[in-house]
């Protein structure tokens, strides 16, 4: 009866985790990727305007 309780608490805090970690990586992911992307897009916006 304890082990189960035991397997039951230790499923519902790992997947607690996952709900936190899974939103957290892609707000990261996007962030890097914003950061990576948007200077290249803006140096081409500004050739585009120079010519």
């Amino acid at each position: 009866m304890r082990t189960g309780l035991l397997i039951i608490m230790m499923v519902f805090f790992a997947g607690l985790a996952l709900d936190i970690a899974v939103p957290t990586m892609v707000l990261l992911a996007l962030l890097l990727a914003d950061r990576a992307i948007y200077p290249l897009v803006y140096r081409r916006i500004s050739e585009r305007g120079a010519a």
